[in-house]
Order: C-alpha cells, then structure tokens, then sequence
C-alpha cells in the first residue's frame, strides 16, 4: 500500500508534537519535583490527594483547637494546684490552733495568715487564661469572676461550657464549674479565721479541720477532672500528629516525583524527542516533486 506524502508529513508533525508535550511534561516533573501539576494529569490520583488534603486540614485544625483547650486547661490547673496548697497550709493552721498549747496571740497571727490566704484565694478564683479571660467565669469571662460581698464570696459567671472541637462531632470542655467549690472554701476560711480569733479551740477541731479537709477534697476532684482532659488532649495530639504525618507521607507518593527516576525520564523523552526531529527532518526533505507526486 502506497502511502502518501502528506500523510507522512502529518505523521512526522504529530509524532514531533507528541514527543515535544511528553518532554515538556518530563521537565516540568524534573523542575517541580510534582509528577501531578494539572488534574488532568492523573485525576484519579488528583482526587485522592484531594480527599487526603481535605483530611489533613480537618485533623490541623483539631489539633489548633487542642492548643487552645489545653491553654486553658493548663491555667485551670496552676489555678486549682495553688488554690489546694493554700487550702492545705489553712488546714495546718487549723491544727495548729485546734491544740490546748496554742495561745491568743498565736491564734490571732494564724487568722492573719488565714485572711491572707484568702486574698490569694480571691486572685487564684480571678486567674485570667491565655487570652486574657477570667477561667473560672464560664461565657460570662469578661469579668472578674469573683467579687467580695462583705465576708463572702460573690461569683459572677455562669454554669455554661466553653467547648472546642477535638475531632469530628467531639466537643470538649475546656472550663472548669467552680462553683460552688471556691465561694464555700472561702466561707469556711472565714469561719476558721473567726474561731481563732475568738479562741474557740473544740469548733476548730470539731468544725474547721474537717471543713479544711473537705475542702481539699473538693479541689483535688476539680484538679482530677482537668488532669483527665489534659491527658485525653496529650492522647488526641499524638494521634493525630502521627495521622498528619501519614497523610503527608500519602499525598506526597502521590503526587511528587522520585527525582532520579524523573531526570531519567527526561532524557528517555529528550533522546526521543530528538529521534523524532531526526526521522521528521529527513521526511522534510522531499522535494516539492515528491510532495506533488505524492
């Protein structure tokens, strides 16, 4: 079958488009490192980076939210770590003055240390987190907290939760209900301050001592209970660091490029694109006889 001259020279010109395009696309993956630069590329593969980087940014910002529920947590727990120390060393005051050994004058300086203590219980119950909110205020954090209403402690905020999402449909509390914790152990400091200063030694042992240690108990089930969700947040941050990475790794063998497999590539398509100017360019040279006969 004889074949044409213009069909040889749509041949020659086709395969030299065919070899430039393969070449130029072998380049690009050499210079980018990306073997998808286009969907058209691989859209099967485009698709999968997609549903991967969909997940990736879901889960980074899971792991944001982490950040700031265990900011807040984190003040939580210094808060409540120092108000239980103070709590304790107002229990060793109680003992102290609940003994017969113990004069006026040494019960009238422990009810000192008592209303120190709670002055500082006051500014621990008005500890503001990490972007300047009162936490132990619920919403209701743009305000101090706590006020003092002659003897007693007046809260100011509200039962509701702050909450942040940790994964899909997953909320966690990131505040702490402190009430009624905070105003009772004020309550009772000021009922141990008054029983020293009247020297009342059987309501120091029979009342203050056991409130002191109630109270305690109190704070170290509220410190428990950030202790928990602080550990669930390390949990949930080691999860989905390693989840991040896997993705990484997955969108990465996706769509980049082994480069020494790409640079051989390009010269597989540099070496044919210049065979097929060669075979074009001696196609080319029939003369205009041959081109009319043809």
């Amino acid at each position: 079958m004889r074949i044409s001259t213009a069909y040889q020279f749509d041949t020659y010109t086709n395969d030299m488009r065919l070899a430039q395009e393969r070449l130029a696309a072998a380049g690009r993956q050499v210079s980018t490192g990306k073997r998808i630069t286009a969907p058209s590329d691989d859209p099967l593969g485009t698709s999968q980076s997609l549903t991967m980087r969909s997940y990736k940014s879901a889960t980074e910002q899971y792991q944001k939210n982490l950040l700031t529920g265990k900011g807040y947590l984190g003040y939580t727990e210094d808060a409540l770590a120092n108000i239980y120390d103070s709590v304790k060393k107002a229990y060793t005051l109680a003992v102290s003055g609940a003994n017969d050994t113990a004069d006026q004058s040494a019960r009238d300086a422990m009810a000192a240390e008592i209303g120190t203590i709670q002055e500082r219980i006051v500014q621990l119950a008005n500890t503001r987190g990490p972007s300047g909110q009162y936490i132990f205020g619920g919403q209701q954090n743009g305000t101090a907290a706590y006020t003092l209403s002659g003897s007693s402690l007046t809260y100011n905020g509200d039962s509701n939760p702050i909450n942040v999402e940790v994964g899909p449909s997953e909320m966690m509390k990131a505040n702490t209900q402190s009430e009624p914790v905070l105003s009772d152990l004020y309550t009772k400091l000021e009922t141990l301050k008054n029983n020293l200063l009247g020297g009342n030694a059987g309501a120091i042992s029979g009342v203050s001592i056991n409130e002191m240690q109630d109270a305690m108990k109190s704070v170290s089930a509220l410190r428990s209970d950030v202790g928990a969700r602080l550990q669930k947040i390390e949990d949930y941050q080691t999860q989905y660091t390693r989840r991040v990475d896997d993705l990484t790794e997955g969108i990465s063998d996706i769509e980049e490029v082994d480069i020494s497999q790409a640079i051989m590539k390009y010269q597989l398509a540099q070496t044919a694109y210049q065979g097929a100017l060669s075979i074009a360019s001696k196609g080319f040279g029939l003369s205009l006889m041959d081109f009319i006969q043809g």
